[in-house]
């Protein structure tokens, strides 16, 4: 397994010669098995991260056996001890469990497992970020639970942009009917509420 991470431009290439110290990394300690576990933040995906320095470079890192973990980095703050339950050994992790994984590597890197992430010539990457696959996946899970999802999901939405003005709308028994004032398109929803249908 791969994983991403920025660096300061000005110490790529020591990086990518000498390794990263864990010490030179620290962004986070975490308990498990009853004591504190020292490591720094990476990414399952190119995306999911974000640099606050332009000039920072990203690296990808081969995840060292034993010595790292995933976390949901959705549940933070107030969700503090949802997070913590998150924590898991990076082998027991299933693409698309967390919205926002990130993974904490408790050790140092050594330089045969880094190399310069380039876009243009990796190995392409099937989902656009783990955020987007964790909604898409929730939404096709949800979807094959429950017959009545789609049109609850479209009601909710029309009726949210009607309530903003975009759009009139119109009922009879069963559609909501919805205008576009500007173009005359009608969108016809039904008139439903979750209930507990499967396919």
């Amino acid at each position: 397994m791969k994983v991403y991470c920025f660096i300061p431009a000005c110490e790529a290439e020591e990086v990518i010669e000498c390794g990263l110290k864990l010490n030179s990394r620290l962004t986070k300690t975490i308990e498990l098995q009853g004591g504190p576990i020292q490591c720094f933040e990476t990414y399952l995906h190119p995306r999911d991260g974000i640099s606050l320095n332009p000039d920072d470079v990203m690296v990808k890192i081969i995840v060292p056996e034993g010595r790292a973990y995933v976390a949901d980095n959705s549940l933070l703050g107030e969700l503090g001890e949802l997070y913590n339950k998150s924590i898991i050994p990076v082998n027991q992790y299933k693409l698309g469990k967390y919205r926002k994984p990130c993974c904490l590597i408790s050790c140092t890197v050594l330089p045969e497992m880094i190399e310069r992430y380039n876009p243009d010539l990796d190995e392409p990457i099937l989902y656009q970020s783990s955020e987007q696959l964790y909604r898409d996946s929730l939404f096709y899970k949800t979807d094959d639970l429950v017959q009545s999802f789609k049109d609850v999901a479209l009601n909710a939405y029309y009726n949210m942009k009607a309530a903003s003005g975009e759009y009139a709308v119109q009922f009879n028994d069963e559609y909501a009917a919805f205008i576009d004032e500007k173009s005359s398109e009608v969108i016809a929803i039904v008139k439903t509420r979750f209930n507990n249908d499967k396919n």
